[in-house]
């Protein structure tokens, strides 16, 4: 790292990585809500960001001013708009990339075009092209990844010591994006180390720790957000205790190190696949020559960038949900940056070539990211998928005037959530998450937003959230008509279900009369 010279192509390579990213982001953004990518959760967050809501745990008050200052940007719909910021999140952190790579890159005539193919191997890697395209928190992710990492990098490089105030400040609020960027904090001080009488000193430190709880407290946003009760609000934030329960995501906690031992074998079997695929094997390939090649060029970034990386993956490889995989995008990020040094070795050996050779070498290794542009296109392209919309238009049709509409999963509830407080479909309806109905917050948000609605405070101790749902049912089934989406097996010894044509919506009916105990 000491003695690297910054990158020699200025700002152009890098404005060329974002804008070409961003034009195939663009291509493929998905024109609305979507389920694809494990992108279900994007009709909480964007419903939440358009309202200035609070949505599930850990609450993303940076990501949610943000979406709610792109969801007022005058195109398509709140959806749409809040896709779109990640796909500028995206595009960014590939140009970032950009500057970075041609910091570390020896230097060379071949470098900035090297550094640019580096970025664009990340822009166009199967997992941040995922995350560029819907509403989600992983895009910005991975541009407070990609800026920490430009920021540290330059100042390690002679730059002012404003650079690492201003990474505080953004790693306070990248933390206000996604906790999984706590990760870097242990590995900075490797990289920093060689010059920590640069750093170790109370006149630099002292501010950057103040900047960095500046940054910290974008998670005031909660209380703030809750206080005026919007349609979602996630934990009721405004006490000290619920705060924490938001903040520190406690209703996740059992999916911490919770994989069960049975399936860590199929777990590394997809995760196997999952890493040949981000840039293609013959990528991941060269990156693993790169590694090797940083072992003896670059000891001291690779130790970083390991102590980084490693332990998030553990920690994403051992939490119990599908999508986990998805907190690995820094590491992904650095991996990229292990191609660019393996790009770097594989050219170093064919100085021996002709320079004709030579070349072919450099062209062919320059067009490798058009290779993975074209791997992956068709399973990143979600500029029809309109399945969402559908879902909530078939069932907002289907259902009666002033109807109780009863949902259980994430897609239906955060789908039916969007249509009716964001885009104002149907209000008549109360939509009403069924094993929510467990958290005391969510009984009393229910009857902030259906005064009219019957809810049932439970009396005994061993009611279930089943039991407090077949009530639910039961007592307003005589006011208002009744529906459920999923209805649990649980419930049919109560109700029957009969489906409303071909609609993913069912149509309650009680069997019998039900005398709840409270």
């Amino acid at each position: 790292m000491p003695g690297a010279e910054p990158g020699r192509g200025g700002l152009g390579p890098a404005l060329l990585v974002t804008g070409l990213s961003l034009a195939v982001y663009l291509l493929t953004l998905a024109p609305g809500l979507t389920f694809e990518h494990w992108g279900a959760d994007s009709g909480d967050l964007s419903t939440a960001a358009y309202t200035l809501g609070v949505p599930h745990p850990t609450g993303y008050p940076t990501y949610i001013l943000l979406a709610w200052l792109f969801s007022h940007i005058p195109v398509g719909t709140v959806a749409y708009r809040v896709n779109l910021l990640s796909a500028v999140c995206a595009a960014a952190a590939a140009g970032l990339l950009c500057r970075t790579a041609e910091a570390l890159l020896p230097a060379q005539g071949r470098r900035w075009p090297l550094a640019a193919a580096t970025a664009l191997t990340f822009a166009f890697s199967s997992l941040l092209w995922s995350q560029a395209v819907i509403g989600e928190v992983y895009a910005l992710l991975s541009l407070f990844a990609a800026l920490l990492l430009w920021l540290l990098v330059r100042w390690q490089q002679g730059g002012s010591d404003r650079l690492l105030w201003a990474a505080a400040l953004l790693f306070g609020l990248g933390l206000g994006n996604h906790l999984t960027l706590a990760f870097l904090a242990p590995a900075v001080p490797i990289l920093l180390w060689p010059e920590r009488r640069r750093w170790l000193r109370p006149s630099l430190l002292g501010p950057a720790a103040g900047l960095f709880i500046l940054g910290l407290s974008i998670y005031a946003y909660l209380p703030l957000a809750a206080a005026h009760r919007p349609p979602v609000n996630w934990g009721n934030p405004q006490t000290w205790r619920q705060f924490l329960w938001v903040v520190t995501g406690r209703q996740y906690q059992p999916f911490v190190f919770g994989l069960p031992a049975e399936q860590i074998w199929t777990r590394l079997g997809s995760w196997a696949l999952l890493l040949g695929d981000q840039f293609g094997w013959w990528g991941l390939a060269i990156a693993l020559a790169g590694v090797a090649w940083a072992r003896q060029r670059r000891r001291r970034f690779l130790l970083f960038a390991l102590t980084w990386s490693l332990p998030l993956a553990v920690y994403a490889f051992f939490y119990y949900t599908s999508d986990s995989y998805i907190y690995l995008l820094p590491a992904v990020m650095l991996l990229a940056l292990g191609w660019g040094a393996g790009g770097c070795y594989l050219l170093h050996l064919a100085r021996r070539w002709r320079p004709a050779r030579q070349r072919m070498a450099l062209a062919a290794l320059l067009l490798l990211p058009l290779a993975s542009l074209a791997l992956h296109w068709q399973a990143a392209d979600l500029s029809d998928d309109r399945a969402a919309q559908l879902y909530s238009q078939q069932v907002l049709e289907a259902v009666a005037p002033n109807s109780l509409v009863v949902v259980r999963g994430d897609r239906a509830t955060f789908a039916l959530w969007y249509a009716v407080y964001v885009e104002n479909q149907r209000p008549d309806l109360a939509v009403v998450n069924g094993p929510m109905l467990a958290f005391i917050w969510y009984r009393q948000q229910i009857r902030h937003l259906y005064p009219d609605l019957i809810l049932n405070e439970p009396t005994a101790a061993d009611v279930t959230t089943d039991d407090l749902v077949r009530d639910l049912m039961a007592v307003n089934s005589t006011r208002r008509p009744v529906y459920a989406t999923d209805p649990g097996d649980s419930w049919g010894e109560w109700f029957d279900f009969v489906q409303v044509g071909e609609a993913p919506v069912f149509r309650v009916q009680v069997k019998s009369r039900w005398e709840t105990g409270g």
